[in-house]
């Protein structure tokens, strides 16, 4: 009979990209691992509200936007390149297979990428499009229609859903067996 996991431990293992079982050295390692990113969100986050109050007293428009931007490069990017490269030095995310099933697991991160390339894809044409609107003020259906526009989401999808399927193939390990 198979255990039912938690809603909690679904996303834990979603996030920090586990496959099988949750044991107790992975709990403990993602424990540690998220307690080092909070440390760094919780420094970052102090000194950026204090320079935010200072630059908003000349220019508050300004400071929103490099505060807005500031946290989505430490969020997006530092401390989810934090999250890889430490779960990753943990070994809990690796995956062991068989050498009979490596082509499976080759296909699987496929079309796994492909997936990813195509949410990403879409989801950035819709960002920019939102972006320019909200900050340039152009037209919505007409910046659809752009081919500069379509490119761009194009370009971010293949370029994530590339990296995605190679990250999966890199983390597979193959045992003898």
């Amino acid at each position: 009979m198979k255990v039912k996991e938690s809603i909690g431990t679904k996303i834990i293992k979603h996030w920090f990209g586990i496959h099988g079982p949750l044991d107790e050295y992975k709990r403990m390692e993602i424990g540690r691992i998220a307690t080092n990113a909070y440390m760094i969100l919780a420094v970052y986050m102090l000194l950026s509200s204090v320079a935010a109050a200072f630059v908003a007293n000349s220019n508050p428009g300004k400071a929103l936007v490099w505060l807005i931007m500031g946290n989505v490069v430490m969020v997006g990017f530092v401390i989810n390149i934090y999250l890889l490269i430490a779960t990753n030095r943990a070994h809990i995310i690796d995956r062991e297979i068989r050498a009979s099933s490596r082509k499976q697991a080759i296909k699987k991160a496929i079309i796994r990428g492909i997936g990813l390339g195509i949410y990403v894809g879409v989801f950035m044409f819709f960002v920019k499009i939102v972006l320019d609107w909200f900050f340039d003020g152009t037209n919505p259906v007409q910046n659809m229609q752009r081919a500069n526009t379509i490119w761009k989401a194009v370009e971010s999808g293949l370029l994530f859903g590339v990296l995605m399927c190679g990250y999966d193939i890199f983390t597979t390990k193959v045992y003898k067996e």
